[in-house]
């Protein structure tokens, strides 16, 4: 579903996996070894395959236990509890990328001969169960009643005995996102997909992004569009002139989507280097004052003759330069000249 947003339909790089018809794979600069984008996902339809293989009967007792830093949740190896865990997995996914969230790990333990104690405790986050859920091949509970407050959590001497079978990590990053959604089916919502389009465009630039998407539209294609056109002339020069060595420009618009990409991160979901970091905006132009600081000169230094203060950091010993080799713009001094005093001639 998704596709480039260039204005030539011409130099649309998409194409499909073969054997799987609602997935496309992202053809940029970098070929076959591209990243796959979120797709229609996002319209929220199960994965009825990842169903079927949840719902695979193994050890009859078993439990699995889902743990993060907000405690341990039990599920029991059935229909239901496999649909209630990837319930909670959503819950997990939704929040994916909320600045307020808690969880920064999620690790998958297996427990096959659990306690009465731990048995008795699978699936307690199910208050109202809905028979229209067992009988659904949905993967997760859409009609029963859950609930995954902290009255539902258990200690983590629940885990004794218990083996760890995967390990996910939850902070804000594109990788990290696109795993777990890929591993167990889930949906992405309208807001997760602007996100981690952003975060794949900050990572690997605007070779065409999710800008066709007929269930959800890429919500900043308007801020990405005269870029996108730059782009695709720079792309037509590239095709018109196999041999030539120069890339007309390409690189340099490439750098611009990711700074346009990680500078809308951070001021709307305050996401910078894969972590959630409060604050104010970081502009372009302050990033580029921050790798190439410039020196402002005070009043007070003039006088004294040091060295004047560096915003963001120091200048290097080596790049210092001498006070006689210093170019200082100095004010017009205000202070009224000394009269010479004249003799009156009589």
């Amino acid at each position: 579903m998704s596709r480039f947003l260039t204005t030539n339909r011409n130099i649309e790089l998409l194409e499909p996996y073969e054997g799987k018809l609602s997935r496309t794979v992202l053809r940029g600069e970098g070929g076959s070894n591209a990243l796959d984008l979120p797709d229609n996902r996002i319209a929220r339809k199960p994965d009825r395959r990842k169903a079927a293989v949840t719902e695979t009967s193994g050890t009859k007792n078993r439990v699995y236990a889902v743990v993060t830093e907000e405690g341990v949740i039990l599920f029991s190896d059935t229909p239901k509890g496999m649909k209630a865990r990837n319930s909670y997995l959503q819950h997990l996914a939704d929040g994916f990328f909320n600045v307020t969230k808690v969880p920064e790990t999620l690790r998958i333990y297996e427990i096959d001969l659990p306690t009465k104690r731990v048995a008795g405790l699978a699936d307690n986050c199910i208050e109202k169960l809905s028979k229209a859920d067992l009988r659904s091949t949905d993967a997760q509970l859409r009609r029963s009643v859950v609930n995954f407050t902290s009255d539902k959590f258990a200690d983590r001497s629940v885990l004794d005995g218990g083996v760890c079978r995967a390990k996910f990590d939850l902070r804000p990053d594109f990788h990290n996102f696109d795993r777990l959604t890929k591993e167990f089916g889930l949906g992405i919502s309208p807001r997760n997909y602007d996100v981690a389009s952003l975060l794949y465009i900050s990572e690997n630039g605007y070779a065409g992004i999710v800008a066709a998407d007929k269930v959800h539209p890429f919500s900043y294609e308007y801020e990405f569009r005269e870029l996108a056109e730059k782009l695709g002339d720079s792309m037509r020069a590239r095709m018109n002139a196999p041999l030539s060595a120069h890339d007309f420009g390409y690189a340099a618009l490439q750098k611009e989507a990711k700074e346009m990409a990680a500078d809308l991160l951070q001021s709307e979901f305050h996401i910078t280097d894969g972590e959630f970091r409060l604050g104010a905006r970081i502009s372009r132009i302050e990033r580029m004052e921050m790798s190439h600081p410039v020196s402002y000169p005070h009043s007070e230094e003039e006088q004294t003759g040091g060295l004047p203060e560096t915003h963001y950091r120091q200048e290097a010993p080596e790049q210092r330069m001498s006070d006689s080799q210093r170019q200082v713009k100095h004010a017009a001094s205000i202070t009224p000249q000394k009269k010479e005093k004249k003799q009156l001639i009589l």
